[in-house]
């Protein structure tokens, strides 16, 4: 069993350094980027195509501040639950995901969001029968943002990450979720060094 490093969480503290956008903001050229970015279908279910062990390290999950750039997708309310997890692949860090959800969706005995504990929250939401998912954004993250510092305290160099967004709707509740590609994933491999 793989022992986990220790991570302060929250991780994501303030909004402000990502710049969520279309997904036009994707390099030209990068099949890759494209192809991790852009997939409709569940993160989780891929990434365990790509490993012959996947591991959820939970962060936390806790009630927190809801961030400026957030309220779009679930309102005005002051605070949610916030949920970070590190998704690894034989022992290796690849995605940083961040997920909030009002305390409705954590009561939503559909959902079951309470007890989750270190199972993956998608694979979870796409066992829902009524999922449905906003449109993808993305964005980029430099090595000075909290995401880029994660990525460089798991022991990897200075780079330009990627990572996506999108608002998941099952039991009348909203979920969002943004994951970003670190560590060991093809994606934070494949980009150049800042």
């Amino acid at each position: 069993m793989i022992r986990f490093p220790n991570i302060r969480f929250p991780v994501v503290t303030q909004g402000g350094e990502a710049a969520w956008c279309k997904p036009a903001l994707i390099p030209d050229g990068s099949v890759m980027a494209k192809d991790w970015l852009l997939d409709p279908s569940s993160l989780t279910a891929k990434l365990k195509t790509c490993c012959q062990r996947f591991q959820v390290q939970l962060l936390g999950q806790r009630e927190a501040p809801l961030l400026t750039d957030e309220k779009p997708w679930l309102g005005q309310q002051s605070s949610c639950i916030v949920r970070e997890v590190i998704l690894w692949c034989d022992d290796q860090p690849w995605v940083f995901a961040r997920s909030v959800f009002p305390f409705s969706a954590l009561a939503q005995q559909q959902l079951r969001l309470e007890d989750l504990g270190d199972k993956p929250l998608g694979e979870h939401l796409f066992k829902q029968p009524d999922l449905s998912r906003s449109a993808v954004e993305v964005s980029s993250f430099g090595p000075t943002t909290k995401v880029g510092q994660l990525h460089q305290q798991l022991g990897y160099p200075a780079t330009t990450l990627w990572g996506r967004r999108s608002r998941f709707t099952a039991a009348g509740q909203h979920v969002l979720v943004a994951e970003v590609f670190i560590g060991a994933s093809p994606l934070a491999q494949e980009l150049p060094d800042d």
